[in-house]
């Protein structure tokens, strides 16, 4: 099977994994681990906080080894940490530990699989969105069915799905082989420090951006099935909204690239960042199973868009060399950075006043995030490139 094929399986069997997982974690842990929602967001912290810490390790280390033997070794300890955890459920600490220990391993996955990516698509890489899709497929899948499982028999069946899958994801990464295909000199280790490549003021402004985004946004996404719960619905409803979102992302990433080819990349960036703090408003807003599972649509249509600009404008702001290393910083600011924030904020938000005012104001910084992107990060060489050639046109 082709390299391109593998890529595709490999999206599609990780985020599998992280659909039956995901939006229903908190939920487990508060019905029936019995877990405040400070104690959860205490526990998002802290593994956002380890993330935080290991991203650029898993990141320098994939850039300087064989990048798919790297993210298989993570996958592996990953399964294996999910399966060891619900013995631990009668004692807080150790449950913590162990999941805290996951979290070192599984917290990198995504970005080193884009990394990988990147590397086998090599100037093909705009096509990025039609691999990454197939991750978007996955994850509403076991979302959309896991939901019902849960409701049926319980969370058990949570974790040792995610081994199975993940295990298969593991496989599969093996057989892709970016390492071997030959490179030129630029795409060999750098020697340069990475403090060089991040003293780039345009990708301090951008990380700047997309944390004032995502602090507020990821937490609230991660205490979505409380909001649920809030609204006095059942589980499945999690899964039906999370399922949704995702399917909804699908066409979305096909589509990615020939917008950012007609607007570039910051103007599609600010829209569908702009979304996720409207989304949230709206929630509050409109306080409805129904209309919440609807409104997950311009969470689809938003993160599709995001991450394909996300991902292709730092890959244009980091040497080749530092491919994996600049997605795995991008990571820890989008996801882990902002978790670390988000999640003690919006969790004590959440025990102080509700979950109706911390997701006003989880919107209201949203935006205020955007309106940072718009004004102040500059566009992508990319985007630059292609206005210049514009300009050609039209005067000739």
């Amino acid at each position: 099977m082709s390299k391109h094929r593998l890529v595709g399986l490999a999206f599609g069997t990780l985020y599998m994994a992280q659909g039956l997982m995901f939006p229903f974690f908190n939920l487990y842990l508060n019905k029936t681990l019995g877990w405040s929602g400070t104690n959860i967001g205490l526990m998002t912290s802290l593994g956002s906080l380890l993330i935080l810490l290991s991203q650029p390790v898993w990141g320098r280390v994939s850039d300087l080894a064989n990048k798919s033997h790297i993210l298989a070794a993570a996958l592996g300890i990953a399964a294996l940490l999910t399966l060891v955890q619900p013995l631990a459920a009668g004692s807080f600490l150790l449950f913590s530990i162990i999941r805290l220990a996951h979290a070192v391993f599984a917290g990198s996955l995504n970005p080193m699989l884009d990394g990988i990516t990147l590397d086998v698509l090599g100037d093909a890489k705009d096509t990025y969105g039609s691999y990454r899709l197939w991750g978007s497929f996955g994850f509403a899948l076991t979302s959309l069915i896991f939901g019902k499982v849960y409701e049926l028999i319980g969370f058990g069946s949570m974790f040792v799905s995610y081994f199975i899958i993940t295990m298969a994801s593991m496989f599969i990464v093996l057989g892709i082989h970016p390492d071997r295909d030959g490179k030129t000199e630029a795409d060999k280790p750098s020697t340069v420090p990475l403090r060089a490549v991040l003293a780039n003021p345009p990708l301090v402004m951008l990380l700047i951006g997309l944390f004032l985004v995502m602090m507020p946004f990821a937490a609230a996404d991660n205490f979505l099935t409380l909001y649920f719960d809030a609204l006095g619905v059942p589980a499945s409803y999690t899964g039906y909204a999370f399922g949704l979102t995702a399917v909804v992302e699908v066409p979305l990433f096909l589509a990615a690239p020939k917008l950012i080819n007609r607007f570039g990349h910051k103007p599609v960036l600010v829209a569908s960042t702009g979304l996720f703090g409207l989304k949230l408003l709206l929630n509050v807003l409109y306080p409805s199973p129904g209309i919440a599972i609807i409104l997950q649509t311009l969470t689809g249509i938003g993160f599709a868009f995001f991450q394909v600009a996300s991902v292709l404008m730092v890959d244009a702001l980091v040497p080749k060399q530092f491919r994996t290393t600049g997605q795995a910083i991008l990571a820890t600011v989008t996801w882990s950075l902002s978790g670390i924030v988000g999640g003690v904020i919006v969790g004590r938000l959440l025990d102080a006043a509700g979950i109706f005012t911390a997701f006003r104001i989880a919107g209201y910084v949203a935006l205020l995030g955007t309106c940072f992107i718009w004004l102040a990060v500059p566009a992508s060489p990319e985007d630059q490139a292609r206005e210049t050639t514009r300009d050609c046109s039209h005067s000739s």
